[in-house]
């Protein structure tokens, strides 16, 4: 009777193992069952950011690239020079989204406001998903930073 009791502890615990090791060999993704629901509405933040070197950051939900566009509007006070990276749940890094608040051709002075604004097309490699938006200022006084990302149907 022990024998048979310990076979069918040892033949549901091998029932058990085989069943944990049948899945997918990818991986974990984390599921972003809103990414698609976001396309066309803003994502935004007010960013505080103490004086100094400083930065902060916000998570977006990005649709999938390969099919959606987006596009980035920074407002900060023109006294402070700040850049814009992005970096993805899966380890990809976007550097480049704006690399400073000064930079020409993609900002404008508005009053006391340096306003960006910049356009990227699909990107083909990479995958939807929470991302990770980092506004970075080398120094300057306190201040607040306005982000805003929408994704856009191409």
């Amino acid at each position: 009777m022990r024998r048979n009791l310990a076979r069918l502890a040892l033949c549901s615990l091998l029932a058990i193992g085989s069943a944990a090791c049948t899945g997918s060999t990818r991986p974990h993704e984390p599921e972003h069952t809103g990414a698609i629901s976001v396309a066309g509405k803003p994502q935004a933040a007010n960013l505080a950011m103490p004086s100094g070197r400083s930065s902060a950051r916000y998570v977006i939900t990005a649709p999938d690239p390969a099919r959606y566009a987006f596009d980035v509007s920074v407002t900060a006070p023109a006294s402070t020079e700040v850049a814009v990276s992005i970096h993805t749940w899966y380890g990809a890094v976007f550097p480049g989204i704006l690399s400073s608040s000064r930079q020409p051709g993609a900002c404008r002075l508005r009053g006391s406001q340096d306003v960006c604004f910049e356009l990227f097309p699909r990107l083909e490699a990479q995958r939807a998903g929470a991302w990770t938006v980092v506004v970075a200022k080398q120094s300057g006084p306190a201040t607040t930073v306005r982000v805003v990302i929408t994704f856009t149907r191409s």
